[in-house]
């Protein structure tokens, strides 16, 4: 008698510990946003230099992190997605404070039922650069670890997931009965491989055999795999693609490919973009803190998908942040044209190309730029402008299509 009621403890616990999908209903609403790289202002607050050096830097409004988490959170609790899912650089650069108190603004949302699954990005574990910036100097602070990024980020998807890898921080969602997703930890720390340097985005053996097993049962159980991953699966630019795309990518494509996976969400380049590797669409979001300041909805059914970027409002205008941010990287490269009427009308359609690029809009643009005064300069060899810069924009010219949005049917 002991045995059998022991057996059946045994069962019934057992049966306590298989997660349900998600939700029960048919159309799924998912919000995807990317590269967040909150900073806790506690780290730079008393730094005088570091909003400036922000000027300097790629476009990120770190220092308006708050207001525009804050913008964000408001409106997920319009929307009411079924799930958002933050494909990885949550952080800076890994601390453990900042990681911290972006989960305390992504716990507002769950206190209101809507779910959230991360995954880490290059930023996020085991960062040797991880620091502070003080008054006078930089200033120690802690790091996170594989261990901390899952105890933090517990109830931020971890507690959804119906199966964990055990050698990365890789997880699995069944989002309903059509759908499941597979949240890929493709980034390089002590988990993954050994090390704490960036060698930049790869899967492990390891990650690779537990992938392969989790796509198996995905299509025993009847359901469509969906990817989140920080790297991205294709190249989304013939220049800027080194260190994005993820190594070994026709491997991956070719194990997405055989087991049906209609589109991949990626980051890491911080640039909204939407490539098609043979069958799989490979959907890059922007940076949340880059202009525009936008994220994606999804509606998804079992025979069709729906995917529209939005963007965020906050007291700072997006637009003319980046816009003086591009110009400034770009103006020592441009100091080799004398002439400062022709290298101020550069400037104005390289930083105006540079925008519309990161945000997905290039394709409605096009003629625009051709049409600015100072895009017949960049094929003067006289102007002695590094040839470069030439090539970059013609790059994001042969952005023909809208990367703002996407519609499929499904067999």
């Amino acid at each position: 008698m002991k045995k059998i009621i022991s057996m059946i403890v045994t069962l019934m616990l057992l049966c306590a510990c298989v997660q349900k999908p998600l939700v029960a209903h048919q159309e799924l609403k998912l919000v995807i946003a990317s590269d967040i790289h909150y900073f806790l202002k506690d780290y730079y607050q008393e730094c005088e230099w570091f909003e400036e050096s922000m000027m300097y830097s790629d476009g990120k409004m770190v220092t308006y992190a708050d207001k525009i988490l804050d913008a964000f959170v408001a409106e997920m609790k319009i929307q009411k997605p079924d799930l958002i899912i933050l494909t990885g650089d949550l952080s800076f650069n890994g601390e453990k404070g900042s990681h911290q108190g972006l989960a305390e603004h992504l716990m507002k949302l769950k206190d209101e039922g809507i779910h959230v699954a991360v995954l880490p990005g290059n930023h996020d574990v085991d960062n040797i650069n991880a620091k502070g910036y003080g008054k006078d100097d930089y200033m120690e602070v802690a790091k996170t670890d594989a261990k901390d990024f899952e105890n933090i980020y517990q109830d931020l998807g971890y507690d959804i997931a119906v199966n964990k890898h055990e050698n990365s921080l890789s997880y699995r969602i069944d989002l309903n009965d059509d759908y499941s997703l597979v949240m890929l930890d493709t980034t390089s720390h002590e988990q993954t491989t050994q090390t704490a340097l960036d060698i930049g985005g790869l899967l492990s053996e390891k990650t690779y055999s537990w992938l392969q097993t989790e796509l198996g049962q995905i299509e025993k159980e009847n359901r469509r795999p969906l990817i989140a991953m920080h790297h991205n699966l294709v190249d989304h630019n013939e220049l800027l693609n080194r260190g994005y795309t993820i190594r070994d990518n026709q491997k991956i494509i070719e194990l997405f490919e055989q087991y049906h996976v209609p589109f991949v969400f990626s980051g890491h380049i911080h640039c909204q973009n939407i490539k098609k590797a043979n069958t799989i669409y490979d959907i890059a979001s922007s940076s949340l803190l880059d202009a525009p300041l936008q994220y994606g909805i999804v509606e998804l059914n079992a025979t069709a998908m729906n995917y529209q970027t939005h963007s965020l409002k906050i007291s700072k205008d997006a637009n003319q942040y980046f816009d003086e941010v591009s110009r400034n990287r770009f103006m020592e490269s441009f100091e080799t044209v004398k002439d400062q009427k022709r290298r101020d009308a550069m400037l104005d359609v390289l930083v105006k190309a540079n925008r519309y690029f990161f945000a997905g809009e290039m394709n409605e643009h096009i003629d625009e730029i051709k049409n600015m005064a100072g895009y017949s300069y960049f094929y003067d060899k006289q102007m002695g402008l590094d040839s470069f810069y030439r090539q970059y924009l013609e790059s994001m010219l042969n952005e023909k299509e809208s990367s703002q949005n996407l519609t499929l049917k499904f067999s």
